[in-house]
């Protein structure tokens, strides 16, 4: 059976001493000990977040200057294909121009031979004549 006595009275202010020297020794700090971890945890967690967001603004900032750096790039191409291209044309064209003038040379100096040559018959026409009827008369 149980009894209730003075013994009772003492176990329960001992158990209560007990627990608070508990809860003060041991699980006050370390609930002080956790709650300064979670505030430090948020604290990292926040400038984890800053960075993340700063090197997201970086990285958008470098993708605009590959962008750009590739569009003048593009566009420098282009001017300098545009350039070659009219350097070929130019030089395709001086070259067409020296052909004409070597071709017109050409057809000059085959007018020239052959006046030359046909002047040449001209003139010996006569004799060819006569040696043509003196074959032909034996």
């Amino acid at each position: 059976m149980i009894n209730i006595d003075i013994t009772l009275l003492i176990q329960l202010v001992n158990f209560l001493v007990s627990l608070a020297l508990i809860y003060g020794l041991i699980i006050r700090p370390i609930r002080g000990i956790l709650a300064r971890r979670r505030a430090e945890n948020d604290r990292l967690r926040g400038n984890a977040e800053a960075l993340e967001n700063e090197a997201g603004l970086k990285q958008e900032g470098y993708a605009a200057r590959i962008a750009q750096a590739r569009a003048e790039v593009a566009a420098l191409r282009d001017k300098v294909k545009a350039s070659a291209q009219k350097s070929a044309q130019e030089a395709l064209g001086a070259a067409g121009e020296k052909a004409r003038a070597i071709h017109q040379e050409a057809i000059a100096r085959i007018q020239d031979e052959s006046r030359a040559a046909r002047s040449e018959l001209d003139g010996r026409v006569d004799e060819f004549a006569r040696m043509a009827v003196k074959s032909m008369l034996g």
